[in-house]
């Protein structure tokens, strides 16, 4: 899949593309342009067999934590506060387009929560039952939510889950046993865990160096590439060029500019936990796009009312991928190739060290990661940023 500027067809519909537009812009993209060409095997056999060959395309919404306690609370009848309006307003205008919703993401945000993934449960009830409370009554509620007949609400205005209560409860806990307990849900859990640890590691550092010197930028990039070598082993596109971005002037990620010296530093782990999680949405999409979602190609949107969670995502713009559907993985194609924007920027040495033969062998030849040594290393990058926000 590849967006191009002049290609002549759009491949998103205007009842999607419209929430991406000002003022509001709820919905972030994954891709840099809506126009779209898809281009695959089995694509290519059947323009050389019928007349017209036909794309299925899911276009799902993803949606982070407070969308799904929003519609909690609005399947349960509860008020909103001041965000009441914004939230019903949106609520409204995505069914009456009869947009689809994935909560998947939500359930792996969530992981975090859900105890014991290793062990094992007798029952699903038991399982559910060990889940955090809010988060069981989120699922039944968008369980509730996804069986709304659009058809008819566009018609009457009046919201009618086809799904009474205990439905989609029975609904709810199939769905997170099978996701969470069982071995395949538990592998896929605990890799994108691991991956998220690694996020969350790479932002200690990115923060630590950023507050602890007033060097250069170039000097700070040369930590921060020395950093990811040395402590996290593995090199993150984004990420590196939310650093430089972020090292060269502090406003241009309004999420991390808010992390400041003299701060409480009460529950700012847990803040910086849920940034790295932010950080691992767009990964979690490239997941879905290597499985095809519901269609033949799955193009990804991310909804949120959290500004500095879009401006996140909007910082690393992708142009295309390449997908290996039987293997189920994914090349992501930036809009701005990254090798380039590093030598642009006066790093061509470092990037190329940084990549060169000796230096890569030497990250491969060490223990792969696991969950005991990174929790170990994000102990000590965040008591180093500590010091580093109180000048201990």
């Amino acid at each position: 899949m590849v967006s191009l500027e002049e290609y002549p067809k759009e491949a998103v519909p205007y009842s999607i593309k419209k929430y991406t537009k000002k003022p509001d812009k709820y919905l972030v993209p994954y891709f840099s342009s809506s126009n779209i060409y898809f281009l695959g095997d089995s694509l290519l056999t059947d323009m050389f067999s019928v007349d017209e060959a036909k794309i299925k395309v899911d276009y799902s919404l993803m949606f982070d934590t407070n969308l799904a306690s929003y519609i909690n609370k609005l399947a349960r009848g509860e008020p909103l506060g001041n965000i009441q309006n914004q939230v019903v307003s949106l609520i409204d205008s995505i069914l009456q387009d009869n947009l689809n919703f994935d909560h998947l993401f939500y359930m792996v945000e969530n992981a975090k929560n859900v105890p014991l993934l290793d062990s094992n449960h007798h029952s699903k009830i038991s399982f559910w039952r060990a889940l955090n409370k809010d988060f069981r009554r989120n699922m039944v509620s968008l369980q509730v939510f996804s069986s709304i007949d659009c058809q008819e609400y566009k018609r009457t205005s009046f919201p009618k889950p086809q799904a009474n209560y205990k439905e989609a409860a029975r609904r709810a806990i199939n769905f997170c046993y099978d996701f969470y307990a069982s071995e395949i849900g538990k592998d896929h859990i605990s890799e994108f865990f691991l991956l998220q640890r690694l996020l969350l590691l790479q932002l200690l550092g990115m923060l630590r160096i950023q507050l602890s010197t007033n060097k250069s930028v170039k000097n700070k990039m040369k930590d921060y590439f020395a950093f990811i070598h040395e402590e996290v082993g593995a090199y993150f596109d984004r990420e590196s060029m939310i650093a430089h971005k972020y090292f060269s002037d502090r406003n241009e990620i309004e999420v991390l500019e808010k992390i400041k010296k003299g701060m409480c530093t009460t529950r700012l782990l847990k803040k910086l936990d849920n940034i790295a999680w932010d950080m691992a949405a767009p990964r979690f999409m490239e997941k879905l796009m290597s499985t095809g979602g519901q269609g033949d190609y799955f193009v990804p949107f991310f909804l949120t009312f959290d500004k500095g969670l879009r401006d996140l995502l909007s910082a690393y713009r992708v142009k295309g991928v390449i997908i290996n559907k039987g293997k189920g993985q994914l090349i992501p194609i930036p809009e701005v190739s990254t090798y380039e924007y590093f030598v642009n920027q006066g790093f061509k040495d470092e990037i190329e060290y940084f990549f060169s033969d000796r230096v890569k062998n030497e990250r491969l030849t060490r223990p792969k990661p696991n969950r005991t040594s990174i929790h170990e290393k994000i102990r000590n990058e965040y008591a180093a940023l500590k010091r580093a926000l109180t000048n201990q």
